[in-house]
């Protein structure tokens, strides 16, 4: 029985290569973006209504997950929430989205739910899943926080994201004469969460300790911010200017005012060496994850934790890239030392 129509168009090329599925839904409930050989299906759950980072994190993996089992990542448009989703990764990645066959409608009765990945930031292996028979697998997983879902992929990801505008205002540009250090900030729902927020003692001192040990010759060093809590983010060093208000090369902290989109392309572009000051906010580990050397700092979750982490959702090793490099403070409280990975 074909569903009701509901709306889009089928790519003639694909009708072969989708003849199964025509059996279950009607052309117009099918939105082809990408072909593919694979008659095997599989799709997730996902925390459709939450943020970028958290879409990233999500829609990358399942592509890592399918392509390990020989499968075509699928996406359904099961209500607004998913609509959103799939709207908000493509003004930053619009090449990831691409690699989905969108289904509009929600997941079918018919298929069965298969439990995995139960615990946001810990790697399960998906060849667990590779004895699975079902022409569809639908995954109860959501969030998919680890890397090592998608691991050798990154410019591939890199590949996916939008064209780089030509400038971006009010921050400076990464070149032969300009060393361009970023710090991602995020409080606010972090400290009502009980989850490891930005703190401004540990970016001042980070932040020198980060430029010393990156030693660069160029003449001209900035920091730039990105965050929504201006106010925090300027009180943290005494000439800290937003970027609207940036009108000399010569500044040395900076806070970006773009749009979440326009900070991860901008990091992908200037940002030589990354701070991630609040260690589990996805969208600040997307933003290290892309910048141009992919060289991040970030505090060690597990000093003065309560968050996920402290209740076993998270693995260090499966969140962190081993080429990343843990801050803490020693027992004096103001100086830097690497911790443990």
């Amino acid at each position: 029985m074909l569903y009701p129509f509901v709306f889009g168009i089928l790519a003639l090329s694909a009708v072969f290569y989708l003849s199964t599925l025509n059996e279950f839904y009607t052309e117009s409930e099918l939105v082809i973006t990408k072909e593919s050989s694979f008659r095997r299906y599989i799709s997730s759950e996902l925390e459709a209504r939450a943020r970028l980072g958290n879409h990233l994190f999500e829609l990358s993996s399942l592509i890592g997950i399918a392509r390990s089992l020989n499968r075509t990542p699928v996406f359904f448009l099961a209500d607004a929430g998913y609509k959103w989703c799939l709207k908000d990764t493509k003004k930053t990645a619009p090449g990831l989205a691409d690699q989905f066959l969108v289904i509009n409608r929600a997941v079918p009765k018919t298929i069965r739910n298969t439990v995995f990945h139960t615990r946001c930031c810990i790697y399960e292996d998906p060849r667990v899943l590779s004895n699975i028979e079902d022409e569809h697998i639908h995954l109860t997983g959501k969030f998919y926080q680890s890397y090592k879902y998608f691991e050798g992929m990154r410019d591939e990801q890199l590949s996916w994201l939008k064209e780089s505008p030509a400038e971006f205002p009010g921050l400076p540009k990464s070149d032969a004469e300009t060393h361009v250090m970023c710090v991602h900030v995020r409080r606010g729902d972090f400290l009502i969460a009980g989850f490891q927020a930005s703190d401004a003692h540990f970016i001042r001192n980070a932040v020198e300790y980060i430029m010393e040990k990156e030693n660069t010759e160029k003449t001209q060093r900035t920091v730039v911010y990105f965050g929504d809590d201006h106010e925090f983010m300027k009180s943290i060093f005494d000439d800290t200017n937003l970027g609207k208000d940036n009108l000399s090369k010569n500044i040395t902290h900076v806070i970006s005012q773009n749009s979440p989109s326009d900070d991860m392309l901008y990091s992908k572009s200037n940002c030589e060496v990354f701070l991630l000051s609040a260690s589990q906010s996805t969208f600040g580990w997307w933003l290290g994850y892309f910048s141009i050397n992919n060289k991040v700092y970030y505090m060690d979750m597990r000093v003065n934790y309560v968050g996920a982490y402290k209740f076993g959702e998270v693995n260090i090793k499966d969140y962190f890239l081993p080429s990343w490099t843990p801050l803490k403070f020693a027992n004096d409280n103001s100086t830097i030392i690497v911790g443990d990975y």
